[in-house]
């Protein structure tokens, strides 16, 4: 085994994901590889100070994030798999020492996202609000989850009703198939440590969350439509309900949603 190869080996060896008989050759080849040694011997007193740090929870919107950065880069990686050599018979396939370079490049990316994006700020909210926050998490569970709704329907009939019992208000419910939304489902979350029904709608191959909840205080407000890390946000508060709506739309559409939300509930009074 050359050089190369044994220390693109290095961190799968450490990770546990090389077959018994490739552990074997590694082990031996690093008797004349000082180079290899030492880097196994760092990276292992590395990851021992990593594991003694204080262990906490990522926030649900950095998790999320991270989760949709991975998705992404997993389909740029697979075809160097196919560019391995053929295993001879009878032998364990091996994953090219290219297909592990990137590997090691995607997590040591995350590290860094963890420790600057976490600890600066990155992964919240640019306003700072604990609501922007919630809001994208939640939005990001919506387009990267399996199911982005728990009632799967464009009928208001069968999505209004499924939330009695669930939360204790009735959302009003529309299908704006009409103005170009048409709607999916419903779901719920949790904002501030309150449960809130979300309507999950369609703008060509992009979802939109709407997220409503009886308002607090009195009278209407416009909706106020800004733009964060690519997505559109609006804010407003209309017939007794404000509204949150999130979608990786241009902020125009989403100024065209929140008005066709208004008019039909103008409509449904």
């Amino acid at each position: 085994m050359d050089c190369p190869t044994c220390e693109a080996m290095v961190e799968p060896y450490l990770d546990g994901e090389l077959p018994a008989g490739e552990s074997v050759r590694f082990e031996a080849a690093l008797e004349a590889c000082p180079d290899c040694r030492g880097k196994l011997d760092r990276l292992r007193g590395l990851r021992s100070l990593i594991r003694e740090l204080p262990a906490e929870r990522a926030p649900d919107l950095m998790r999320a994030r991270l989760e949709r950065e991975l998705r992404a880069a997993i389909p740029a990686a697979a075809p160097l798999v196919e560019s391995a050599p053929s295993p001879t018979p009878g032998s364990a396939a091996t994953p090219s020492p290219r297909l592990w370079s990137r590997r090691s490049a995607m997590a040591a990316s995350l590290l860094v996202a963890l420790g600057a994006g976490w600890v600066g700020g990155r992964y919240t909210g640019q306003d700072g609000s604990r609501e922007t926050d919630e809001l994208l998490a939640g939005y990001l569970r919506v387009g990267l989850g399996d199911r982005p709704v728990d009632v799967a329907s464009s009928d208001q009939h069968t999505v209004k009703p499924w939330f009695a019992g669930r939360i204790d208000y009735a959302p009003p419910v529309y299908d704006l198939t009409s103005a170009g939304f048409p709607l999916l489902g419903g779901r719920l979350d949790v904002l501030e440590g309150r449960r809130i029904a979300v309507l999950v709608y369609r703008r060509n191959q992009h979802r939109l969350a709407l997220s409503l909840w009886p308002a607090t205080a009195s009278g209407d407000t416009a909706p106020v439509v800004s733009e964060q890390d690519g997505f559109a946000i609006a804010r407003w508060r209309h017939a007794g309900f404000e509204l949150r709506a999130i979608g990786d739309i241009a902020p125009k559409d989403m100024s065209v949603f929140a008005a066709s939300i208004d008019k039909a509930m103008e409509a449904g009074k």
